[in-house]
């Protein structure tokens, strides 16, 4: 059983909502991590397709951040990356290794590979050389919380120990409140407007039509089903996380009016993009900024990280065209979004729309980026019939 994937799902639950609950009573607050790891542990032993994969994960990317940061002190962190995303890697490169009776990779793939792949990495590149190893009941808490399992949203250590710590002080009255509502929400976006979404507008036209009105309605179709059911997932996890005592953070506010491509991912998948530019985009700007042959042009090597960043956002979902195209595009939206903001800053002046109207400005910007981003999406749902 998938999380979010069955009634039943939520009946497990809410009974492990009402396990923290009566815990809270019943035992002193220290006890708040044991508790959410066994209730974390017993859903992967019993319910979680391919459990002892993700156990073993756990245990790799324990073991293998302390080796390298603590014991041989690898100074590159590169290497300690590749060595920790290697799992993922094996299976996004989809290479294969046989060991009779065994195939590797069937092994080390199982749903959630990626998500918790991204944790392991942001975990170690936080890590500070001198740093304590974080104790493994909370890092396997970090790494296995149920609600955020699947699909995020992408959580960083630090803030998760922080809740951690505090959970059954955060049991109460009013986060209950909070997070019902939440949850209500998840399941209406997913359970109802997405799945109204897909049955009654998403498929009115083949895919591999051609015509430029069945591509537009395709194309908007499945940005707003994307968005209500992914948007769905993130409500939810975030409402059971609350009751259970857990912050998880917000992953969606509304992408629809978004006035840039900067404000957009400060509205879908937030965490995804706060990520990107934590562990990737920043560190290549900075190994670029270091390239001599670049010195003289800043706005060239924010550009490239740019494109650079969403290009892995691209292949992170798999290495195939609509991935890769999508990625790019995004990049390049970024980029241009970049160089605009940079000329105006230099010229003092709003070098695209001049003096219009601040209204007028906004709502043109807001239909820019909708169908922008609209239309990156479908090329990434792989429905655009020019790519098939």
């Amino acid at each position: 059983m998938l999380p979010f994937s069955s009634f039943e799902f939520f009946i497990i639950m809410a009974m492990f909502i009402g396990t923290m609950v009566g815990a809270k009573y019943i035992f002193q607050k220290n006890y708040y991590k044991h508790i959410l790891a066994s209730l974390n542990l017993l859903f992967l032993f019993v319910i979680y397709p391919k459990p002892y994969h993700f156990i073993a994960l756990i245990l790799f990317s324990f073991l293998f951040t302390y080796l390298i940061s603590d014991v041989f002190k690898i100074k590159k962190k590169i290497w300690g990356i590749l060595i920790l995303l290697l799992p993922m890697l094996l299976v996004k490169f989809n290479i294969h290794f046989d060991f009779y009776p065994f195939e590797l990779n069937n092994i080390i793939s199982f749903a959630g590979l990626s998500y918790a792949s991204f944790r392991i990495m942001g975990y170690y590149m936080d890590k500070a050389p001198n740093e304590k190893m974080a104790d493994i009941i909370s890092y396997t808490n970090f790494l296995s919380f149920t609600p955020t399992l699947l699909i995020g949203p992408i959580d960083k250590y630090s803030r998760f120990k922080s809740s951690q710590d505090i959970g059954f002080f955060a049991i109460n009255t009013e986060n209950f409140i909070l997070g019902w509502n939440t949850l209500i929400k998840g399941i209406a976006f997913k359970f109802i407007i997405a799945e109204l979404i897909d049955r009654y507008w998403l498929n009115i036209y083949p895919d591999t039509s051609k015509e430029v009105l069945h591509m537009f309605n395709n194309m908007y179709s499945y940005y707003f089903y994307l968005f209500f059911d992914f948007a769905g997932y993130s409500f939810m996890a975030l409402g059971i996380g609350k009751m259970m005592g857990i912050n998880v953070p917000v992953n969606f506010t509304n992408p629809f009016v978004a006035v840039n491509p900067q404000d957009f991912w400060r509205r879908f998948h937030i965490s995804l993009g706060e990520w990107l530019k934590d562990y990737f985009f920043t560190p290549l700007y900075m190994f670029l900024t270091r390239k001599k042959s670049l010195k003289k042009f800043p706005v060239l090597r924010q550009n490239i990280a740019l494109i650079m960043t969403f290009l892995l956002m691209g292949c992170w979902n798999g290495f195939k065209l609509n991935y890769i195209l999508s990625g790019t595009l995004l990049g390049i939206f970024s980029a241009v979004h970049n160089t605009y903001v940079i000329q105006c800053k230099k010229k003092g002046k709003d070098v695209f729309f001049g003096n219009m109207n601040p209204i007028m400005i906004k709502i043109i910007s807001i239909i820019l980026v909708f169908n922008t981003f609209a239309f990156a999406l479908y090329i990434f749902s792989g429905k655009f019939p020019f790519l098939n």
